[in-house]
């Protein structure tokens, strides 16, 4: 099985797009998780630009928060065929709101599986504060009612809210793990999302969780028989990094953090399996 590494978007918004990709191209990443814009002249300039440097891509969902029920159905259905049609790997999605009831949830995950099942383009939702699967007890009551459901992996949202390394729910994340096809490798704690850098000694212990429940998910794809799996090393920018008081230079470097987290992720899996 391939293990496949994809460099997030988030946090290079200031790099043009041919920058971004040669970049990512000459770090020996597989491809980049992106969104794309609605208009086709924007969308279809980025998508030639990937194609030049014949990188893949994860189609990113986040940007449909509407309050109102109806426009946020509405909205969300738009994202994801605007996705779907650019023929990404499968698309990783922020859907619905922690503050909708269950079945308006249910509702949304149902029209991205109609949209699965029509396109033939695989959705996965991201378990993310905020949206449906903001929690890991609520995740497992989705995933009872919805057995379909296929996950990102972004634990560091659970820990967040539970305010733990979620030692007390690991029915709830085994359940969760058994669904994923997607990481999100950012190491978070119990009182934050994100550490400030999985190399200092002091992270030690949420370092050693993480890479826990990563190698976790990789050995359940190797147990399905998966082609691949996918993993973007997804250190945060301001605000998820923070900056030293009364200045805006950022405690974490991005770039040589989700380096760090690739080539240790690369290095257990040889420990473990001789090879990548």
């Amino acid at each position: 099985m391939e293990i496949k590494f994809i460099y997030p978007r988030w946090g290079s918004g200031d790099v043009n797009w041919t920058e971004f990709f040669k970049k990512v191209k000459e770090a020996g990443y597989d491809g980049v998780e992106i969104d794309l814009p609605l208009r086709g002249i924007e969308k279809y300039d980025v998508l030639n630009r990937l194609k030049d440097y014949e990188l893949e891509f994860v189609g990113q969902h986040w940007e449909t928060k509407d309050v109102k029920f109806s426009d946020h159905k509405e909205n969300f259905k738009r994202h994801l065929y605007n996705l779907v049609e650019a023929e990404p790997l499968f698309v990783n999605s922020h859907t619905g709101m922690d503050f909708f009831s269950f079945s308006q949830n249910g509702e949304l995950l149902l029209l991205a599986e109609e949209i699965e099942d029509e396109t033939g383009v695989r959705i996965i939702h991201e378990t993310h504060r905020s949206r449906f699967c903001f929690a890991a007890h609520i995740g497992a009551l989705f995933l009872k009612e919805f057995p379909f459901l296929k996950l990102t992996a972004d634990f560091s949202h659970w820990c967040c809210v539970a305010e733990s390394l979620l030692e007390n729910q690991k029915v709830s994340v085994e359940k969760a793990i058994d669904h994923s096809f997607h990481i999100h490798a950012r190491v978070g704690s119990s009182q934050s999302p994100q550490i400030i850098d999985p190399r200092d000694e002091l992270y030690k212990e949420e370092f050693t969780v993480f890479m826990g429940w990563w190698n976790k998910i990789i050995d359940k794809a190797l147990s399905r028989k998966d082609d691949y799996i996918t993993i973007t090393p997804e250190y945060g920018p301001f605000p998820y990094t923070l900056y030293a008081p009364n200045t805006t230079q950022a405690l974490g470097n991005q770039w040589e953090i989700n380096e760090f987290i690739r080539k240790e992720i690369m290095l257990k899996r040889k420990q473990v399996l001789g090879s990548v």
